[in-house]
């Protein structure tokens, strides 16, 4: 026994002399995923220097220190107590953890809005299990029939999994609305992550995802299918409750988002939420003309900036002189010079700002 430990020492002297890493691969599981209660911070950034974040591998190196945050937003979990009763007892045996949302979907005269996103944590996956949608102040539960798996436990380098969910609802005098998603997940890599908010040990989740969601407005007479394919990377470390970076890449370009301490005030405060939510962006998709309408709380200048995907600012307008109340901007995204693909747009007025993201096909 005492030879054995000797030469392991000294294996492990000659290792450290010689600088090789020997760090391990972490595992996660689902006491590292969110708790009612818990309120988290995240930046959307730039990838200005445009790190190939696709590539992976075994006690691999990320680095995408570079990242420029552009905007920032909250993300707030409660118990499947803390929604309204009867939509608790709707997704009550297949929920028990609720992330609070306030997206709306831009239909011009049809305000939807995303309330509620049902999620499940249990010891062998993290799922989603529906929305809420508030449709013309009417509350519409949508629960899949079966869950979106997001991540399967424990997660070790190499598993997979894979999942099919699907919801549907229509009544009379309002329309139909519908989604079918199949994700197919692939632990592809461990190793470190760099980001604007530190170095972290990993695990990097793929997840390539097909997405069709239909609607129809019968008091609009208007609606259509959108079919999307995507990829989700996403960089998981233990206890920090969501992924540390996400990718979402799909043929606009990528959209980055990374946990991260407050560096914008007024990107959390009751003022700016409000100027967020009265936002809109539409049509999205666009061929040419874009509508930005929103609520002004001021007389100050208002300034939209349009930024790529590589965190190039690309165009600007500002408007001087406004009243107070509804603004309406309309651009032609093609006057402007810009290509197909996915831009953010940056709307700033008296210390608020919002960003938006819109595809040009």
């Amino acid at each position: 026994m005492i030879l054995i430990s000797k030469r392991n020492s000294l294996l492990l002297a000659l290792l450290l002399l010689l600088g090789l890493n020997v760090t391990s691969q972490i595992i996660i599981s689902s006491s590292d995923m969110p708790s009612p209660g818990d309120i988290i911070i995240t930046s959307t950034g730039l990838n200005i220097n445009f790190v190939d974040y696709e590539d992976t591998g075994e006690n691999y190196i990320w680095d995408l220190s570079q990242l420029i945050p552009l905007s920032q937003a909250v993300d707030t979990f409660i118990g499947i107590t803390d929604v309204p009763f009867l939509v608790a007892l709707y997704f009550g045996d297949k929920s028990n953890l609720v992330k609070k949302d306030n997206n709306t979907i831009p239909i011009p005269g049809f305000p939807i809005t995303k309330q509620y996103t049902f999620l499940n944590n249990t010891s062998s996956s993290y799922n989603n299990a529906g929305v809420l949608y508030t449709i013309s102040q009417i509350p519409i539960p949508l629960k899949y029939n079966s869950p979106d798996i997001l991540y399967s436990f424990p997660m070790e380098y190499g598993n997979t999994s894979s999942s099919f969910a699907e919801y549907a609802f229509g009544a009379d005098n309002f329309g139909f609305i519908s989604k079918e998603i199949t994700r197919t997940n692939t632990v592809d890599g461990w190793g470190t992550l760099t980001t604007p908010y530190g170095t972290f040990e990993v695990l990097r989740l793929k997840s390539d995802v097909v997405e069709l969601d239909s609607i129809y407005i019968d008091s609009l007479g208007m609606g259509a299918p959108l079919y999307r394919e995507y990829t989700e990377y996403s960089w998981l470390g233990k206890d920090y409750k969501i992924p540390l970076l996400k990718i979402t890449s799909s043929f606009g370009g990528a959209v980055v988002t990374y946990l991260d301490s407050l560096r914008f005030h007024s990107a959390i405060n009751d003022k700016l939420t409000s100027f967020g939510n009265d936002v809109k962006v539409f049509p999205n998709p666009t061929t040419d003309f874009v509508n930005i309408t929103l609520e002004s709380f001021s007389s100050s200048a208002i300034i939209v900036d349009i930024f790529d995907v590589y965190g190039n600012m690309v165009a600007n307008k500002i408007l001087y002189g406004h009243k107070l109340g509804k603004v309406d901007v309309k651009m032609n995204m093609r006057q402007l010079g810009l290509k197909n693909g996915m831009y953010f747009l940056k709307i700033t007025s008296d210390n608020q700002q919002v960003v938006k993201r819109i595809i040009l096909l």
